[in-house]
């Protein structure tokens, strides 16, 4: 959960940005929900990768 939130931060890392928009994303989040999924397809590859390398 952390790591998503950071992830939120780290696409728009200005909090005056994150404040004006929030009133948007609160009624329509679906930019945010893309974001939340982008992030998180990055961690899986980097998870898959982990374990590619391996030994069993």
């Amino acid at each position: 959960m952390k790591l998503s939130q950071k992830g939120v931060g780290t696409t728009q890392p200005d909090a005056n940005v994150r404040k004006a928009l929030r009133g948007a994303y609160a009624r329509d989040p679906d930019s945010l929900i893309a974001a939340s999924q982008v992030i998180a397809i990055h961690f899986q590859t980097v998870a898959a990768a982990n374990d590619y390398w391996k030994e069993d």
